[in-house]
């Protein structure tokens, strides 16, 4: 399951990010680590952008990120 396949209100842990480097170091410096507990807030009318809350924060990432990002419930 990737983060983008969450529904509103669901809460995962974060397993993996498959991503080229750049991304990858984006998403690690905002704190999107394996083993992170991360909640989906809200998906937009359209399916992207989508807000998750993790660490505390809200973040908004697009739909074709979201995909790189795996996790389980």
């Amino acid at each position: 399951m990737t983060l983008s396949d969450m529904k509103e209100n669901q809460i995962a842990t974060i397993t993996k990010i498959e991503s080229d480097s750049a991304l990858s170091r984006r998403l690690f410096d905002m704190g999107f680590i394996a083993g992170q507990n991360i909640a989906c807030v809200n998906v937009s009318a359209l399916g992207s952008p989508i807000a998750y809350n993790l660490r505390g924060c809200k973040v908004a990432l697009r739909k074709k990120d979201a995909d790189k990002i795996g996790v389980v419930l």
